[in-house]
């Protein structure tokens, strides 16, 4: 019956799936990972207390009232180098990805105030940082005793085969699930039970970049705040390419393989408020907190779709897909940070930030669906997640500088099962060239993360996968 109807009805692009977003989109959108200057990456991000770089109102807005003199930057390139391996079952796969970015760029206008009072400046900030970076490629590739269909088939069955819609109609086309014999509703696959091996690559792409507009002032050299409103414009796209063949060669009732292909495409904007200040109670210690209101997400567009390429022994192919569009809002978790800076001799300094982030309370909302299955979900799986920064710099000549910094960003997950849990370290290093006018800083970064993936939900095991992400920062500056 099925080998009939593939040939005669024409089903291309009318596939529909009520697909709604779930907690990973919601906590991949929530996390930051702050990336900007050469100097604020070099020293780790360290700058809330230390304050008087650009990228640094992405943290503690308050570090914008240390600026004396008008400033611009630009952070005109990163060349990231990463490699993932990936544990799947009894494979072991390796992937690699060379990427390049601007992920900063703005400037500080610095005013003094010419009266008979304590405010020294006041000061006012534009332009953008980018405060996540999705880019990454992994591979999986191993042999099992399950398939995609083990989770396909629970959903089909008691659905005539003319009615299915979304993954089961895909599956159903490409002949990866078939009618039990004689029934119209119950469903089965050569797949299921045999030895089959299994192929995937994910490549992601995109990243979230926050324009701000900040003020600040400077209150005797002693207190310094500041207020940013942050426009955050997000673009993340993922492409996963996954595949199924029997493990020794040959077909499966005249299927040879077929490959899977899965584009997710989200776009969007949203806004938040940041408030911090910077007290510097002696010459050698400044002490400082930020609080950051939780980022509204409007009209996120969520473009999804699908497409099943199968091979058939004879030679024939057959290709179907679907896509399918919607819009959804999300509020991500508030931020609170603490940070200080030990200064020594106004030639070095060491620096350290706390910033802390309840992941549980992110949430997902549309208009044409509840999503309360979706944020309760959020609220078992995902808790409080801690994030350090530590830095340094010294200025071994009057005009250079050395720099150092450790980021540490622990996992969102209440119950990790293993240390594949989004966890993140970041080390750094770099210098910097500073003249009366123009500056020049160069940083390298590490990032290291280990983290798990589902190829198909929660069916079967988790791809683990080890990532190492090489950039190299430079940017060019000039004070007027």
């Amino acid at each position: 019956m099925k080998r009939i109807a593939a040939y005669i009805i024409v089903i291309m692009s009318i596939f529909g799936m009520a697909r709604a977003q779930g907690d990973y989109e919601a906590i991949t959108f929530s996390q930051s990972d702050y990336w900007g200057t050469a100097r604020f990456m070099g020293a780790g991000g360290a700058f809330g207390a230390t304050g008087g770089d650009f990228s640094a109102v992405s943290t503690n807005p308050a570090s914008i009232g240390l600026f004396k003199r008008h400033e611009t930057s630009i952070t005109p390139m990163v060349l990231s180098f990463g490699y993932t391996d990936t544990y799947y079952y009894n494979g072991k796969s390796s992937a690699q990805k060379f990427k390049y970015t601007v992920p900063q760029a703005g400037i500080v206008l610095a005013n003094s105030i010419r009266q008979d009072t304590k405010w020294k400046f006041w000061q006012f900030g534009f332009g953008y940082n980018r405060i996540m970076d999705f880019n990454q490629t992994f591979r999986a590739n191993a042999q099992v005793n399950s398939t995609l269909a083990d989770m396909i088939i629970p959903h089909a069955n008691g659905t005539d085969y003319r009615y299915l819609t979304g993954d089961a109609a895909l599956a159903w086309y490409g002949w990866v699930i078939d009618t039990i014999p004689g029934t119209h509703n119950q469903y089965y696959s050569f797949f299921s039970n045999q030895d089959i091996e299994q192929q995937a690559l994910v490549v992601r792409s995109g990243a979230i970049n926050e324009m701000s507009l900040t003020l600040g002032g400077n209150y005797n050299d002693k207190l310094f705040i500041g207020a940013s409103l942050g426009f955050p414009f997000l673009d993340f796209k993922e492409t996963t390419t996954y595949r199924e063949m029997p493990a020794y060669g040959g077909d499966l009732s005249g299927v040879k393989d077929y490959t899977l292909t899965s584009v997710q495409r989200n776009t969007g904007a949203g806004v938040n408020f940041k408030l911090g200040f910077t007290y510097q109670p002696v010459n050698f210690i400044r002490i400082g907190a930020a609080f950051h209101t939780p980022t509204y997400y409007w009209k996120v567009r969520d473009n999804f779709y699908r497409d099943i390429l199968t091979h058939l022994s004879n030679g024939t192919n057959l290709d179907y897909n679907y896509e399918n569009i919607n819009t959804f809002t999300l509020t991500t978790p508030l931020k609170f940070n603490v940070n200080s800076a030990f200064l020594i001799a106004k030639r070095a300094f060491v620096a350290a930030e706390y910033e802390f982030e309840n992941y549980g309370m992110a949430t997902l909302y549309a208009d044409n669906y509840d999503y309360i299955a979706e944020n309760e979900a959020i609220k078992t799986k995902y808790g409080i997640s801690h994030s350090v920064r530590v830095g340094a710099e010294v200025n071994v000549t009057q005009g250079f500088a050395l720099r150092a910094g450790y980021r540490l960003r622990t996992s969102p997950y209440k119950m990790a099962e293993s240390n594949y849990n989004n966890m993140a370290h970041y080390v750094s290093a770099g210098l910097g060239f500073r003249g009366k006018i123009l500056f020049f800083d160069l940083a390298y970064v590490l990032r290291m993360s280990k983290d798990s993936y589902w190829l198909y939900d929660a069916y079967g095991a988790p791809c683990l996968y080890n990532s190492k992400i090489h950039s190299v920062v430079a940017t060019i500056g000039c004070k007027f």
